[in-house]
């Protein structure tokens, strides 16, 4: 069984923003002793780490796109997102979701209330 490692939230060349569950291959990498089986993607260039806390004690949540390409880890708390196309889900603590709609009408994003910490990864950026 493949797990799904990320969900991806893309625009269509209409601006209208979707979801995509995305499972990678995984090749099985020896352990040391006394550690579990790693099952190992292969690598994704990411650019560099931010490390974020958001203060979600009184949101307002709207619509708006990615600033980049970048995987977006949500560390504690769930969220909820809501993509144009009117699916909504709302994810655990330790999903990771790639953003790639930097264009369109985006999406909406709401926290758990509370603060919420976050992990920033953006993509190596590719000539296009």
């Amino acid at each position: 069984m493949q797990p799904t490692h990320y969900v991806r939230i893309w625009a269509d060349h209409a601006g209208e923003s979707h979801f995509e569950d995305v499972s990678l291959d995984v090749s099985v990498s020896p352990a040391e002793p006394g550690v579990a089986e790693l099952w190992v993607s292969n690598p994704v260039d990411v650019d560099r780490a931010h490390f974020v806390t958001v203060q979600a004690f009184d949101q307002e949540p709207d619509w708006h796109c990615a600033p980049r390409r970048q995987f977006v880890v949500f560390l504690d708390g769930w969220v909820r997102i809501t993509v144009s196309d009117g699916e909504s889900r709302t994810l655990p603590a330790g999903t990771v979701v790639l953003v790639e709609d930097v264009s369109g009408r985006g999406h909406v994003t709401e926290h758990e209330p509370g603060e919420r910490r976050v992990l920033l990864l953006p993509l190596v950026a590719t000539a296009e």
